[in-house]
């Protein structure tokens, strides 16, 4: 059984690894002339969190595109209970908003396929991305990610900017009945200015059968590469 263990925690680190060279790979190739890919650090008074997210397409005529999302944690107390989530996407535009994905997400247990179904919106200020996505592995699980951003003007320049987000993520089972399995939020509220974010920040995860809503309140700091 250790040798299990440590099989599939040198598995979990090489596919965390392969999905990092796989999103920073279209960075550098086709995505890197569209400088706004958000990088966040995040000090909570519980733990210290990183996460960078990005939506890109081929070129500015493609229906083609990718989806990426990193995030690790470590709280400060205990650092063998980090986590990492990579989550990469492929999409393809198939209307005006709606794509269809594919793709999968590694976390410390391991790798996991899906296939998804996505919506986005941009108007003025807004901008709104949800999708639903199925994991048609071992108990089908599906989940529910949503990521909205508000960033109005405050100056007639426009260099200064009001900034607030939130990103939500809500895993769900088919097993015999549905229930949910964990919800993750990150809720961001501060301002922006030449490309940098910064202010205060509340992540909020909710696992089923608890009952609990730990809170890891605290300051981030964004930059937009």
């Amino acid at each position: 059984m250790k040798k299990i263990s440590l099989y599939l925690k040198a598995t979990t680190r090489k596919l965390g690894i392969i999905s990092i060279i796989t999103l920073f790979a279209f960075y550098q190739t086709a995505f890197a002339q569209q400088g706004d890919i958000p990088v966040e650090v995040f000090a909570g008074h519980r733990a210290f969190a990183h996460q960078m997210y990005m939506t890109k397409y081929l070129d500015s005529t493609s229906r083609f595109g990718y989806f990426g999302y990193l995030r690790y944690e470590t709280p400060y107390s205990d650092r063998n209970k980090s986590s990492f989530t990579g989550q990469s996407l492929f999409f393809y535009d198939i209307a005006k908003g709606v794509s269809l994905a594919g793709g999968g997400y590694v976390t410390n247990t391991g790798f996991m396929p899906q296939i998804a179904i996505a919506y986005s919106y941009n108007v003025g200020d807004l901008s709104l991305t949800a999708f639903g996505s199925f994991e048609p592995v071992h108990s089908p699980n599906s989940e529910l990610f949503v990521l909205m951003s508000y960033s109005p003007r405050l100056n007639t320049q426009g260099t200064w900017r009001l900034f607030t987000q939130f990103i939500g993520s809500y895993n769900f089972n088919y097993d015999n009945r549905l229930r949910y399995n964990f919800a993750n939020q990150y809720i961001r509220a501060g301002v922006s200015h030449k490309g940098w974010q910064f202010g205060l920040g509340t992540d909020l995860l909710q696992v089923s059968g608890t009952g609990s809503l730990p809170a890891n309140y605290g300051l981030f700091l964004r930059r937009l590469l």
